[in-house]
């Protein structure tokens, strides 16, 4: 008890300590156990060493709480640039297509003024060999049906 008093700590905790460290009692009067100033010094510098070991889990413990913290912080702040980007991009997509659409309309003109040119031109070769068949002698035809036919 004289022990824990000093170091201030409980009763059992310093005999936790003494038992832990193997430490032997020099006597024993009637079920006190009497120790000597060494084991008092080891006892105390073991206390000290688990006091510093629990305030160095408690500023770990801080820190790893911190450390989350921030990490949620930038873990928001990334899905909200994705957010972001994805609005962009699909703003985009919608623009290349309406770009799109009016090239088309653009070129839509030009191809019906080609494609009636294009038909003119067909019906001009039409016409002309119309009349080259006409004027041609109406026997032209394959021999095999020249012997046939007749």
């Amino acid at each position: 008890k004289d022990i824990a008093d000093r170091i201030g700590t409980s009763k059992s905790t310093v005999y936790r300590i003494i038992k832990e460290l193997g430490l032997k009692n020099t006597t024993k009067a009637s079920q006190t156990m009497l120790y000597d100033e060494s084991v008092l010094k080891s006892v105390r510098k073991e206390f000290r060493a688990r006091k510093l070991e629990q305030n160095s889990t408690a500023e770990s413990d801080q820190n790893s709480d911190e450390l989350i913290a921030q990490l949620k912080d930038d873990l928001q702040h990334e899905r909200e640039t994705v957010a972001n980007l994805t609005r962009l991009l699909d703003q985009s997509q919608q623009l290349q297509l309406s770009l799109q659409q009016q090239i088309k309309a653009l070129k839509a003109p030009k191809q019906a003024t080609t494609g009636t040119e294009n038909a003119s031109k067909t019906e001009a070769k039409e016409t002309t060999d119309n009349t080259k068949n006409a004027t041609e002698q109406p026997d032209k035809r394959h021999w095999w049906r020249r012997v046939f036919t007749d």
